[in-house]
């Protein structure tokens, strides 16, 4: 049938419209009539951030780790420095190679697709690159704004991350002192990974957010920090009173974090690889 050529940067551009939209209705201000930046959840309109906002420091806070502290959205070297820390240059050739099918699947099937590439095989008790190696190059992109803005508020923090668990854990409970961290966890068998991911229904992660508020230490409202490309962890943040959001022109803009903030010191580098590998420097 003749007509005019599909143009698909259109298409693009309107689905992320529809998915912006959907998301600030239900998400980003349930009381819009309580905050003055209510139509304006920019990083840099954030209440909390500002002087004389001494009340909130008593907030807790739940938190999109990729989206509202890392200053690259991309989760992909940090896959790569396991393939190639954990299973050796093979598995991270193979990775590498299969990157622009990654990034054409979509969000979570390339998700699931790195996790198997990356873990399948892998003994579960010798597997030390979340505490030896990645949390160099995780500090090294932190944003010296997203880290502000998340040490402001002074009561429980959870950290939500789109990586197994296991990635990130050490990080964010040793290096920056989050209380919760919730992420999916990987499936065992027979003590080696077997590089699929628990159902998101089922996973320990949620089920973790559950236990919170049992144990008395989420007694005041909750605050959320997300990203507008967050699509993985909805049903979390519908729990928060309020949500801002980060866009990536923001975080075009932020300053990397000295480290003289690092609220511990990074004193030993296990890893063999001194850069962050995008694909691009691989």
């Amino acid at each position: 049938m003749a007509g005019k050529p599909f143009n698909f940067k259109f298409f693009l551009f309107t689905q992320k419209v529809l998915f912006t939209r959907t998301w600030n209705k239900i998400y980003i201000q349930r009381k819009a009539s309580s905050s003055p930046h209510a139509s304006q959840p920019h990083f840099n309109k954030y209440p909390f951030l500002g002087k004389g906002q001494g009340t909130l420091l008593n907030k807790a806070l739940m938190f999109h780790m990729e989206g509202a502290l890392l200053k690259s959205s991309s989760v992909f070297p940090y896959f790569l420095l396991v393939a190639f820390e954990a299973g050796g240059p093979l598995r991270a050739f193979t990775l590498l190679l299969l990157y622009p099918i990654i990034c054409l699947v979509g969000k979570e099937w390339g998700l699931k697709i790195m996790v198997f590439v990356c873990f399948v095989g892998l003994k579960e008790a010798s597997f030390s690159v979340g505490r030896t190696v990645l949390p160099k190059f995780l500090l090294e992109d932190v944003g010296n704004e997203g880290f502000d803005m998340v040490m402001k508020c002074g009561g429980t923090k959870i950290a939500v991350t789109d990586m197994p668990r296991v990635m990130v854990d050490c990080f964010l409970t040793d290096y920056l002192r989050i209380e919760y961290v919730i992420g999916r966890e990987l499936k065992v068998v027979c003590g080696h990974f077997i590089g699929l991911m628990e159902d998101k229904k089922t996973s320990s992660g949620s089920m973790e957010l559950e236990k919170v508020p049992r144990e008395g230490k989420m007694d005041s409202p909750v605050i959320g920090i997300s990203c507008f490309n967050n699509s993985l962890h909805h049903q979390l943040f519908s729990c928060c009173e309020v949500v801002y959001m980060v866009s990536e022109a923001d975080k075009k803009n932020w300053q990397t974090l000295p480290r003289e903030k690092y609220p511990r010191p990074l004193i030993f580098h296990d890893g063999r690889l001194a850069l962050r590998p995008t694909p691009i420097a691989t």
